[in-house]
């Protein structure tokens, strides 16, 4: 299993958590990090990095990682970034650095590990996608975050079409994760997250948990669908 982003939040969590039910998970991150190498050596896996937004470094990365493990049965891609993309004055560049790592670098994995997983007989793939990608919870703040979420719900169906039957393909949409990135919300963000159901926001083991359920047999019956995992913000 590839977890592509899984030096830290929720992508490092799902790392745990499939290499304590004895999956043999290898690490990517975008760079050679501390964090990476720390987390390669606690879980005894290797590990590699590469820029998600670049397509070559990317199929390097996954023709290596199958020469020296064999097969790729489960991708899990947690890659993402948030800028500030003001819907009025957010400026044109902020807007396709948003494009190119919350779409791009999910596409880029997937098409470097598909034709593998179908030569094998099928395989399991997961993105990860936000409340923000969903209509009624878009954010004039961060447009650019909103919109390239919403398109990766998009092309995570396309691929869930063009897969199918033996690769199925899904995507989580969490709410408020207390991930690093949380230490920078605004009191306006936190007076937000309690007002969901469960009044807190998400641990990223909760999110890891989906993730990993939407690759195991368990979810063989489920393709082309956006789980949320928001707390019941968008039910509230």
């Amino acid at each position: 299993m590839l977890i592509a982003g899984s030096s830290r939040g929720i992508g490092a969590a799902a790392a745990r958590r499939e290499a304590a039910n004895g999956s043999r998970v290898i690490l990517h991150g975008r760079s050679d990090s501390p964090a990476l190498k720390e987390l390669s050596v606690e879980l005894g896996a290797p590990a590699y990095h590469c820029d998600g937004q670049d397509a070559d470094s990317v199929q390097e990365l996954v023709d290596a990682a199958l020469a020296t493990h064999g097969r790729i049965d489960a991708l899990i891609c947690t890659l993402g970034s948030v800028l500030a993309t003001d819907a009025l004055s957010g400026s044109t560049d902020a807007w396709i650095d948003e494009y190119r790592s919350n779409v791009l670098g999910p596409v880029n994995f997937i098409r470097a590990v598909a034709p593998s997983m179908l030569a094998n007989g099928g395989g399991r793939i997961v993105t990860v996608s936000s409340i923000r990608g969903r209509d009624n919870l878009a954010s004039p703040e961060v447009t650019g975050y909103s919109a390239a979420k919403a398109a990766l719900e998009n092309v995570t169906v396309s691929f869930a079409k063009a897969l199918a039957p033996s690769v199925t393909v899904n995507a989580v949409a969490p709410g408020f994760v207390l991930t690093d990135m949380s230490e920078t919300w605004s009191d306006e963000v936190r007076k937000e997250v309690a007002t969901n159901l469960l009044g807190r926001a998400a641990r990223p083991e909760e999110i890891a948990g989906l993730l990993c359920f939407l690759v195991s047999d368990g979810a063989s019956f489920i393709t082309g669908q956006t789980v949320l995992a928001d707390g019941g913000l968008d039910a509230r």
